[in-house]
């Protein structure tokens, strides 16, 4: 959802920890409850993903193997290099709504081997409403939440570290207007960390932002730019589809885009080549 090269690459790269703790407790949650097919359901899609180094000309190159439920949803991702070997898997579960109760993450990192994180989400059973996340990182709670909820609506999440002290105050605030719900984080004293928006309805256009976009008429973007930004940098977007609408290549340049909305000086970042079984 931000522009920076680096929000691209962890679309498709596996949470680390740093990058879970820069995200909302709640996010596991809002981002995981849409249908990524525009047809029948994905049962198995291979992507290799190149990334064009700039200066160098070198290319990285991984791949990506994702298996879905007979629902539609993702319940395993694993990550291979150039040569085949792994590098990461992931794992989740649903309940019968397909609400997502369990993540597990694993990854090799240098020095430490392979390390686990495990997520558990537990949901009320008065209400059906989420109503507690645990994070382990190994075999050890490192991070709790409690979630509160008000006329059928997640409200409020109080995050506590693994000695249960109270260190972050998570509040949602949902804008039926805007298509959108913001997740505002909040330190133990009120200090404002950062707001995060996720969309009401993911089926409907995403919600409005200060980085401009524009879509195509598949509903998928294909230009991203900061608003006042004196270098005049953004994203420019291509895709090919396949009979349903699915893109099955997408092609990400760094670009500069005129105030008169050309494009010029289109440099290819990142390819992404998709095939989809149904």
């Amino acid at each position: 959802m931000r522009l920076t090269r680096l929000i691209f690459l962890s679309t498709f790269l596996y949470i680390t920890t740093t990058q879970a703790l820069a995200q909302p407790i709640l996010d596991i949650y809002f981002s995981n409850r849409a249908s990524e097919s525009r047809g029948p359901n994905f049962s198995k899609v291979e992507e290799i993903h190149e990334l064009y180094v700039p200066r160098s000309g070198t290319v990285s190159y991984f791949k990506v193997v994702k298996i879905y439920n007979s629902n539609g949803r993702v319940i395993s991702e694993k990550k291979y290099n150039k040569v085949g070997g792994i590098m990461g898997e992931a794992y989740w579960e649903y309940n019968s709504k397909g609400e997502p109760t369990k993540f597990v993450n694993k990854q090799f990192m240098n020095f430490k081997g392979w390390v686990s994180e495990k997520t558990i989400l537990t949901y009320s059973d008065s209400t059906g409403l989420l109503s507690k996340i645990d994070i382990y990182y190994g075999n050890k709670l490192q991070k709790s939440a409690e979630v509160t909820s008000k006329d059928m609506k997640l409200t409020k999440v109080l995050v506590f570290n693994d000695k249960n002290v109270h260190v972050e105050t998570e509040r949602v605030v949902y804008l039926p207007q805007n298509n959108s719900i913001r997740v505002l984080r909040y330190k133990a004293n009120d200090q404002f960390i950062s707001a995060t928006t996720y969309p009401l309805n993911p089926k409907l256009p995403e919600p409005p932002s200060s980085i401009k976009r524009e879509f195509n008429s598949y509903g998928d973007i294909i230009l991203e730019a900061i608003p006042h930004n004196k270098f005049e940098k953004g994203y420019y977007y291509e895709y090919d589809y396949d009979s349903y609408h699915n893109w099955i290549e997408k092609r990400i340049y760094i670009c500069d885009i005129k105030r008169n909305g050309k494009i010029k000086n289109k440099k290819l970042e990142y390819k992404i080549t998709r095939k989809i079984q149904y």
